[in-house]
């Protein structure tokens, strides 16, 4: 919710940016690759009270390649990007931890349907995407002095969205229907008496938003904003262990070029 505040104003004035910018030519071709920086915050709550139970939160830096053809009346579009970055652990009750190495790898393909106006180019599209985490918190020790663990997460989910193109800018809104996820916690790296544990998560959504401004024909900018919501996993195999419902949001800024 924070985030969206802080991204409210810079929206609003997009929006009216859009109305009053100039015609151009679209191109029915795309293909770019960029850097981007943004932050993190990762947080989990009680299962039974909802109270908060604990969060990461820092900085992710990364690379990003985004692939489109508009051919006719036919959208397809690949995005992919991978990045590392650094957390901070905060708990109710096992303490902190600072500079967790964090991992992220997210593939998503697009299928759609293109409406090319007078100013203006409307695309509304579906696709399936997936996305890898880990969290290596392994062979760390808390502030309170107890063991982190390495942690895995997958995803895979269905993009439902619309993408706006008007003279030099372009903004595009996804909702993200969650098909399936799976966590692995590495309790092994605390203990060789542990085994690890694998949940299965059925349920949760996810949004993006997206403006992207081309500065000139061969690069440009994007502020984006990921957003997940991820409820109570399945218990494992052993009906002992789950995985708390758990929110994601990540803000930031990337910089492409055109090739």
């Amino acid at each position: 919710m924070k985030n969206w505040v802080k991204l409210k104003p810079i929206i609003i004035f997009l929006v009216f940016f859009f109305i009053f910018s100039t015609a151009k030519s679209f191109e029915n071709k795309k293909s770019e690759l960029g850097l981007y920086f943004g932050t993190k915050i990762y947080e989990e709550r009680h299962p039974v009270d909802n109270s908060f139970f604990m969060s990461q939160d820092g900085w992710m830096i990364g690379v990003n390649s985004n692939s489109e053809t508009y051919d006719g009346s036919t959208y397809m579009g690949f995005k992919n990007r991978a990045a590392y970055g650094q957390v901070d652990y905060t708990s109710a009750g096992t303490g902190t931890m600072t500079g967790i190495p964090d991992y992220q790898l997210e593939s998503t393909f697009y299928l759609g349907i293109p409406h090319e106006m007078l100013n203006s180019r409307i695309t509304y599209f579906a696709g399936l995407g997936g996305r890898y985490l880990l969290n290596a918190s392994g062979l760390r020790i808390s502030s309170t002095g107890h063991s982190g663990y390495d942690r895995e997460s997958r995803y895979v989910y269905m993009p439902l969205g619309i993408n706006y193109e008007k003279g030099s800018w372009e903004l595009r809104a996804e909702y993200l229907y969650f098909l399936y996820g799976q966590q692995t916690s590495y309790l092994s790296n605390v203990s060789s008496n542990y085994s690890d544990i694998t949940n299965d998560q059925e349920d949760g959504s996810g949004i993006k938003l997206n403006a992207k401004y081309y500065s000139d024909e061969n690069f440009g900018y994007e502020i984006y904003m990921d957003y997940w919501d991820i409820a109570d996993s399945k218990l494992d195999t052993t009906g002992n262990f789950m995985e708390p419902r758990n929110t994601t949001s990540e803000t930031g800024l990337r910089l492409f070029w055109t090739y």
